[in-house]
């Protein structure tokens, strides 16, 4: 917690004046307006700080950061589908970093305390292990998704310096993320898929990554979720399909 208890501390006399009354209250990744009118030093100090938190938080977590008043907060917060969250506090140690506390976190845990209000997590294990796979082939994706996905890969081309990859949310919306190499894409390949996101397609130096080579990364990352059932569930489709059958139960 020592990085956010040291930030809070120059905010409140660097920044004073342009911090609201009650703090500010920031999410993973909102901008408010009250950030924006923060003086742009403190701006990028938070920007910086919010970067790196969310480099260790899951993806399929949010979190609560107050700063700007007397006692600045770090609260975690699991969303459990599009209708249902939940967040606790942490004791956290104050002396200590909070990156390192953070590394640490049972995030399982931190899932299993969260899904426990609302579903059994005993019962969606044992479920889940009675379902196949069900991801979607990345070659049926870019079916469905063809035109997006033609006119991404035109538009990355030319941008050979970076790896750039498409992704649906299973909803409505399609995700652009940006990585150094394709390691860096295989190593946050695991939190994307267990954040319930689909790869569409990957491109690198200048060329589509052959859906082939995708589906056997998804694979590879499931495999890396085994001893963690409901990230596992989440990430090979088990999950929602699990909530459509629960939801469609409750309206019988």
């Amino acid at each position: 917690m020592r990085e956010i208890i040291q930030l809070n501390q120059r905010l409140r006399k660097v920044a004073k004046g342009c911090l609201p009354d009650d703090g500010l209250m920031l999410e993973r990744e909102d901008v408010p307006e009250e950030l924006k009118a923060m003086p742009e030093q403190s701006r990028q100090e938070i920007d910086d700080l919010r970067s790196a938190l969310n480099s260790l938080i899951p993806d399929d977590f949010d979190y609560l950061l107050c700063l700007g008043g007397a006692d600045p907060a770090l609260m975690l917060q699991y969303n459990n589908g599009s209708m249902t969250s939940a967040g606790r506090g942490h004791d956290w140690n104050e002396s200590a970093s909070i990156f390192g506390q953070l590394r640490e976190l049972d995030w399982e845990d931190e899932r299993k305390w969260a899904i426990q209000g609302s579903e059994t997590f005993d019962a969606i294990i044992a479920m889940a292990k009675e379902l196949p796979v069900m991801m979607p082939s990345t070659k049926a994706l870019q079916k469905r998704f063809s035109d997006p996905v033609k006119a991404y890969i035109k538009e990355k081309r030319p941008e050979t310096s970076m790896v750039h990859a498409l992704l649906w949310d299973g909803d409505e919306s399609l995700l652009d993320y940006d990585f150094d190499h394709v390691k860096a894409f295989e190593r946050k390949l695991p939190d994307l898929m267990t954040h319930m996101q689909h790869v569409l397609t990957v491109v690198t130096a200048g060329k589509p990554m052959p859906a082939e080579k995708i589906d056997r990364l998804k694979k590879a990352a499931l495999k890396e979720l085994e001893d963690m059932p409901i990230s596992h569930a989440k990430a090979s489709g088990k999950f929602a399909c699990i909530m459509a059958h629960a939801q469609g139960q409750e309206k019988q």
